[in-house]
């Protein structure tokens, strides 16, 4: 039986919908942007980017071959991903402070069994670490800002490189996406990186735009210190291990040191290189329980916050490089939940702009978080791990709203949706057959 906190929540999910769509209406046609809202709400009710259960899940009055043809026609248009992909950029990128964390990682989608899809490449397949599997590679940006009650992660942007096909290099790409991101976010957060990014070329970007980051060194680059180029490990013996750092959650210590470096720009050792500054922190890590330990060695700066002292430099890095495992959870989400690998199109455009419009979707899905409060009063058995346990809505509580997603609107049919003026109209809203004014 459906209650009343219940119906209204389900209202609710469906007002925020066609508000979050329409942020994006200005820069689409009319016919475009429809079909951008049926694309989302059907990914959103199907879990699923193959385009064939989307357009069975949208229940429309025609038939399924002909909803397929009608996306496939919009899919075609090679403008459609770019422009989504800087609007998202653009909104997503609101709101960002100097704690905000912006966090780069590759992935990789695997099609084993493909061989029509266009563009197919061997990638490194990130379960097995191999590189024998066709596929293609993934780019992926996100933010995290923390709150009072848990976290936020905002999906920023996902390419789907196909490096055969592409004008540009996946860096170069990068560097797009950070630009957009500087622009729109006034360039405030901090980039994280892991070691993967640690080269020349990165350092030159960052240095040029000044931005704020870290990355996990792999300690394989030479280092200028006292105005002598040196192996990384000589500079960092020298560096004293004078501060000591708690870790809560698995109650490990930390002893962190820092010293002052230059990096090298030139790709080549010359008289006069180009240099950038930059903080070069050495951590080492007390034993965990299983008797592991080790030292991580990261390089960072953080010219828009010329204030910070020391102390606060390290305790900021090893606080924030943590969070850069939340991009993990969120591809291993996705793929899960949403079937991410299992993307069926021959056509590279289609590819990328499926990807487009699932980020979009992602987009709406994880800005739910913050209402996960509202959702726990009105489905209690569905958002509620334990009755000890109910504050981990306050966590990685995405798996939950896709589910909540899922039930809320299953019986939902989008047979016209206009754009949300701020009142309930009957022409200005998804349906839910059965229910007198759609549930309202």
């Amino acid at each position: 039986m459906i209650n009343k906190k219940q119906i209204k929540t389900r209202e609710t999910l469906q007002v925020k919908l066609l508000q979050f769509l329409n942020n994006f209406r200005e820069t689409q046609s009319l016919p475009v942007y429809k079909f951008i809202q049926d694309i989302c709400l059907g990914i959103l009710k199907s879990k699923s980017v193959i385009m064939l259960q989307i357009a069975k899940q949208l229940n429309e009055p025609i038939t399924v071959k002909k909803l397929c043809e009608r996306f496939t026609r919009h899919l075609n248009k090679k403008p459609l991903g770019d422009k989504l992909q800087a609007e998202i950029i653009r909104h997503q990128c609101q709101g960002f402070d100097d704690e905000t964390g912006i966090i780069v990682d590759e992935s990789d989608i695997v099609k084993t069994k493909a061989k029509k899809m266009e563009g197919l490449q061997k990638v490194r397949d990130g379960s097995t670490g191999s590189h024998d599997q066709q596929g293609y590679a993934l780019l992926n940006i996100i933010a995290y800002q923390a709150g009072s009650t848990g976290y936020e992660i905002k999906p920023i942007s996902s390419d789907l490189i196909a490096r055969n096909m592409e004008l540009d290099s996946v860096s170069q790409i990068m560097e797009d996406r950070l630009v957009g991101i500087i622009l729109a976010s006034g360039n405030r957060g901090v980039t994280i990186f892991d070691r993967g990014f640690d080269n020349r070329n990165l350092f030159s970007f960052l240095h040029e735009h000044g931005l704020s980051y870290i990355i996990r060194s792999t300690g394989e680059r030479s280092l200028i210190m006292d105005g002598c180029e040196q192996n990384f490990m000589a500079v960092a013996k020298t560096v004293k291990l004078d501060h000591t750092f708690n870790l809560q959650e698995s109650g490990q210590q930390i002893k962190c040191g820092l010293t002052r470096v230059k990096l090298r720009l030139n790709p080549y050792p010359v008289k006069y290189p180009d240099t950038t500054d930059a903080w070069l922190i050495v951590a080492q890590f007390s034993p965990d329980a299983s008797g592991r330990q080790g030292y991580f060695y990261f390089i960072c700066d953080f010219p828009t916050q010329p204030y910070l002292t020391e102390n606060a430099i390290m305790e900021k890095v090893l606080r924030m490089y943590r969070i850069r495992w939340k991009i993990e959870e969120v591809h291993r989400h996705i793929k899960q939940e949403y079937g991410w690998e299992k993307i069926q199109l021959k056509s590279y455009t289609r590819l990328k702009n499926m990807n487009q419009l699932l980020l979009l979707a992602m987009c709406y899905l994880y800005s739910l978080k913050k209402y996960a409060g509202v959702f726990l009063d009105a489905f209690p058995n569905l958002m509620k791990y334990s009755n000890k346990q109910w504050k981990q809505i306050y966590d990685f509580v995405y798996y939950r709203l896709s589910m909540l997603i899922e039930m809320c609107f299953a019986t939902v049919t989008r047979y016209r949706l206009n754009p949300f003026a701020g009142k309930w109209l009957d022409n200005q809203q998804l349906k839910i057959p059965g229910l007198k004014n759609g549930g309202m």
